[in-house]
């Protein structure tokens, strides 16, 4: 039964040059080297437009969130800390407040 089957090594002299995982221009990618099957980053310009859109994306956003917080700063004056009683201020926050409240305790099964 043993003459049925070839040795393992007449195999890889058969087959291991023939096979990419075989071949030593293959493995040429551990020592730094390309290979012959891949593929040349020069002829394929996908590479640079997706790069060219990232950073064309992190530009722009970089650059809004700059103008949101200019005109944050311009919309909202810093706080003074103190609130006059009945005052309209007052009676805002107190609306705000109550609102706030009865919103929170709905999404809580809370009835209102």
């Amino acid at each position: 039964m043993a003459g049925l089957f070839p040795k393992l090594e007449t195999i890889q002299q058969s087959f291991g040059n023939s096979h990419p995982l075989g071949n030593s221009k293959a493995t040429a990618t551990a020592s730094g080297g390309a290979t012959p099957y891949q593929a040349r980053p020069e002829l394929y310009h996908a590479y640079s437009v997706v790069d060219d859109a990232k950073n064309k994306t992190k530009k722009l956003s970089a650059e809004a969130t700059r103008e949101f917080e200019a005109a944050a700063q311009k919309a909202m004056p810093p706080p003074s800390g103190k609130i006059e009683l009945y005052s309209g201020k007052y009676y805002a926050a107190c609306t705000f407040g109550g609102l706030l409240a009865c919103v929170s305790m709905s999404g809580w099964g809370g009835k209102t």
